[in-house]
């Protein structure tokens, strides 16, 4: 008689890139070390797509009850795989969009495959 080991056996399936990975976006805003009275600004994320390269563009806004100002800063660039990173170097005064009070600034991000999204609220005394 042979004995016969039971081997356990795990099968894995991979999850679709798309219900795998979240899609974001994330607004960044500190001080320029090189550049008084400027901020490095920063709006990376990822969307889930199938194009090797895309567009993505985003647009500055401050977030206001009534009417959402828009703050005249945009970006385009490239997207790899849905992976981006865009930058731009802003002036104190444009990111002062509530002149009295807290400033509170988000990024419009939309890409050419029609994903977009607004990014969580920056807030800060600019």
């Amino acid at each position: 008689m042979s004995a016969a080991l039971a081997t356990p056996v795990v099968v894995a399936a991979a999850a679709p890139a798309s219900a795998a990975t979240p899609q974001f976006a994330r607004l960044s805003i500190a001080p320029a070390q090189d550049h008084p009275g400027y901020f490095d600004v920063y709006v990376s994320g990822h969307f889930n797509t199938t194009a090797t390269l895309a567009t993505v563009g985003m647009r500055l806004k401050g977030d206001d009850p009534v009417f959402n100002d828009d703050l005249g800063v945009w970006r385009t660039g490239q997207a790899w795989y849905g992976d981006f990173t865009l930058y731009a170097l802003v002036s104190r005064g444009v990111l002062n969009e509530d002149k009295d009070g807290r400033d509170e600034i988000f990024a419009y991000v939309s890409s050419s495959t029609g994903w977009s999204i607004n990014t969580p609220n920056v807030n800060g005394y600019y």
